[in-house]
């Protein structure tokens, strides 16, 4: 099973080309919102209209097998709004390679990237590669990040993952982030092959 097939919606091109866009949009309107000034009158205003929105949203609401919410295949992260868009370059069942841009929303401070959410990059770009290695949808059981340099915002950066060793169901894996030559962060994780009886849609505590 290939990667988009596990996490792959019944859309149509239109219908991804318009999600994309939506996602989009949401991404540049949160850097926005990051780096606004105080301004009270389009602060109520602003909050008003997400209330709308948010109004709106709640009457499309669906169980996880239906959702547009990481899966749309075709698009960056699967169109996952909550993660940085990774644009992946390369991939194999040994190693992923992308690309990722960290905008002013995903600012910790001093420009520098939130180290949560580089946990965050390191969760997908990883778990991308156990699943794909495993050949089925994994879960994550351990994620270690270390810190080696500031993460720049507003700047493109380099993401690795590669297989360090496998014990059955359970896929060990390292990953890097590098600006330039610099390494800014490295992680490991331990990835849970799910059984059968887990999966998308199902809650379980295994």
């Amino acid at each position: 099973m290939s990667w988009e097939e596990m996490f792959k919606g019944d859309f149509a091109a239109d219908e991804v080309r318009s999600y994309g866009e939506l996602v989009t949009n949401l991404h540049a309107l949160q850097d926005a919102l990051a780096s606004m000034r105080m301004d009270r009158a389009e602060i109520d205003d602003l909050a008003a209209d997400l209330a709308s929105w948010r109004e709106r949203l709640e009457k499309l609401g669906t169980d996880e097998q239906h959702q547009v919410n990481g899966r749309v295949a075709e698009l960056p992260v699967r169109g996952h709004a909550m993660l940085p868009e990774l644009q992946v370059t390369s991939r194999t069942s040994e190693r992923v390679e992308g690309t990722v841009r960290f905008g002013r929303w995903f600012m910790g401070g001093g420009m520098a990237v939130h180290g949560g959410a580089i946990g965050l990059l390191f969760d997908e770009v990883l778990g991308i590669l156990a699943s794909l290695a495993a050949g089925g949808i994994t879960r994550t059981a351990y994620l270690h990040t270390d810190y080696r340099a500031l993460t720049p915002i507003d700047t493109e950066l380099h993401a690795a993952a590669w297989i360090d060793r496998v014990e059955g169901r359970k896929w060990f894996v390292r990953g890097e982030i590098r600006h330039g030559d610099t390494v800014c962060a490295e992680s490991e994780g331990l990835f849970l092959r799910l059984l059968p009886e887990q999966g998308l849609g199902k809650r379980t505590t295994g």
